[in-house]
């Protein structure tokens, strides 16, 4: 009886260090994204935007909370979730302000480098996930 109590103590001390290990990986994505981003391209629908769509369009990353300007302008804020254990890696985003307060958003993301990465988001609302990093007509 003795043994089996260390052992399921053991296991419990695992799982909260895998849990630890998955906070610090979480944390350590959260880190990479900090800044403001410039958009360099965008697609939807299977046909990529013309440049003055997105031309002024910034991403601020403070944390887990997110801004989207246009210029100076506040197009959406809210709260970004990140996976970095799920191949290819998740987002899920929360909108807390903008035109789609209270929706979600689940996303896909890949780094290409240290300063560039490619981000894949389904509708807003919707329940499903990309599951590449493609649009479609």
């Amino acid at each position: 009886m003795k043994r089996s109590l260390m052992l399921l103590g053991a296991m419990l001390l695992l799982c909260n260090m895998s849990a630890w290990a998955q906070d610090d990986a979480v944390a350590k994505e959260d880190k990479k994204f900090e800044g403001t981003w410039n958009v360099v391209a965008m697609e939807a629908n299977g046909k990529k935007a013309p440049e003055e769509q997105f031309a002024d369009m910034t991403f601020t990353f403070k944390g887990k909370t997110y801004e989207q300007k246009v210029g100076d302008m506040l197009v959406e804020g809210g709260k970004q979730d990140l996976d970095p254990s799920k191949k290819p890696m998740h987002m899920d985003i929360t909108v807390t302000e903008g035109d789609t307060k209270g929706k979600k958003q689940l996303a896909l993301y890949e780094w290409d480098g240290a300063d560039t990465v490619k981000i894949c988001a389904a509708d807003h609302g919707d329940a499903k996930r990309p599951e590449k990093f493609e649009t479609k007509e």
